[in-house]
């Protein structure tokens, strides 16, 4: 392990050893130059190591800050290099019924309200598209109140939205009907049938990535 990974491992204890929060300061550098003794170069290139990963954040007349958690990038990379080496688009659609499934029984465990996915349903075909089906399916997630979870799950779900998808009047009246028993299911607490439910109408529309 080089000296500057040392560093940055170093310093990451340091957070939590002194059970930093998100908007305190760390030391400068001069001073964590001399608590560890090595050079400021090296002090500086760990500091810039971990603001790119998003564990700190510089600020003007500051210094450096502990930075609210956003693994946003990190997971958005790696769904870049996912598709850089052709992976199989079934498998993160696999992760993304994950997650809505966890989703429901985290909702289910802690008897949290479902009115954001209420909000979502629209019972006009003529007004329905891939926006509205985005929502709906968003709103699964977001009724889970954990801000890790929400990033996590929201960026593989927003990876099936990057590319138009063209669907029939059909097919939006089915899935409006899809998501309303959805809906429904979750309504009457018959989580199970949820999931079920949820899991036809996400491996149906399979085909939309091939």
């Amino acid at each position: 392990m080089g000296l500057k990974q040392m560093m940055v491992e170093q310093l990451k204890q340091y957070i939590l050893d002194h059970r930093l929060k998100v908007g305190d300061k760390l030391p400068t550098e001069r001073q964590l130059a001399e608590d560890y003794q090595v050079s400021r170069s090296v002090v500086r290139e760990a500091l810039s190591y971990l603001e790119n990963t998003g564990v700190t954040e510089s600020v003007q007349g500051k210094g450096t800050l502990v930075k609210a958690h956003d693994i946003t990038p990190l997971i958005d990379g790696f769904l870049f290099s996912f598709q850089v080496a052709e992976g199989d688009i079934r498998d993160l659609l696999m992760l993304r019924l994950t997650f809505e499934l966890a989703a429901i029984d985290i909702i289910e465990q802690h008897q949290l309200p479902i009115d954001k996915i209420k909000s979502a349903l629209v019972d006009d075909v003529n007004a329905f598209n891939a926006q509205q089906d985005q929502n709906f399916h968003q709103s699964i997630l977001e009724s889970v109140h954990s801000t890790l979870f929400q990033q996590m799950s929201a960026v593989v779900q927003a990876y099936f939205y990057r590319h138009t998808i063209v669907t029939t009047k059909a097919e939006n009246q089915v899935s409006i009907k899809e998501h309303q028993a959805i809906y429904d299911a979750l309504a009457h607490n018959d989580f199970r049938q949820a999931k079920m439910l949820l899991t036809q109408h996400l491996m149906k529309g399979e085909q939309r990535y091939d």
